[in-house]
């Protein structure tokens, strides 16, 4: 993704979740669009409007009901 900007090597930025998702069947079990979906990305600190300060402003979570034959797996 950043293999081309000039800026790529800064260091500044590091993964902070990752979410794997498993299927039970080798062609998959669930659409793409399904799994997108399942994530969800809320504010949770400061004010509406206002930017971000930091990781922790968020709550990241995955709603995993409806996806039949997927395994969700949460690292770092």
């Amino acid at each position: 993704m950043f293999e081309h900007d000039r800026f790529a090597a800064r260091g500044e930025m590091a993964a902070r979740k990752l979410i794997v998702f498993k299927h039970d069947s080798a062609l998959g079990s669930q659409p793409a669009h399904k799994l997108f979906d399942a994530v969800k990305v809320e504010r949770v600190n400061g004010e509406s409007g206002t930017p971000a300060s930091g990781f922790g402003d968020y709550k990241i979570s995955v709603v995993s009901d409806g996806l039949n034959g997927v395994s969700v797996e949460e690292l770092l």
